[in-house]
């Protein structure tokens, strides 16, 4: 599965969780609109990287036939991975935040800064 899949899928799975918590009543209608557009970043961000990594296959063949170097080709599906996750994971924790907070609250009353 690659990058443009994976961000895909995560941008169903995010739907269908933000569904889930408008029919189960946790959250109202009123913070519907910040999930839709979380879940359409999600979604169209697969599609620019599937888009992305067909330029950068054409870019590299034209490459490599011009310069041939010995250096050892980075592990790309490793550290796209580790970059998905690593972003999944701030993006689905700030959200987090984002619904947890109370409506007439700001984020520096609710950790306590001044």
């Amino acid at each position: 599965m690659n990058a443009g899949q994976q961000m895909t899928l995560l941008g169903l799975v995010a739907l269908a969780y933000y569904g889930v918590l408008l029919a189960t009543g946790v959250v109202g209608i009123d913070v519907m609109p910040q999930f839709v557009v979380s879940a359409v970043i999600f979604l169209s961000s697969g599609r620019l990287l599937r888009g992305v990594a067909r330029s950068r296959v054409n870019s590299k063949d034209k490459e490599r036939s011009k310069d041939e170097k010995s250096r050892p080709e980075p592990n790309w599906a490793r550290r796209t991975q580790v970059l998905n996750w690593v972003m999944t994971v701030i993006i689905i924790c700030v959200l987090g935040l984002w619904i947890v907070k109370p409506v007439g609250v700001s984020f520096f009353e609710m950790f306590g800064i001044k």
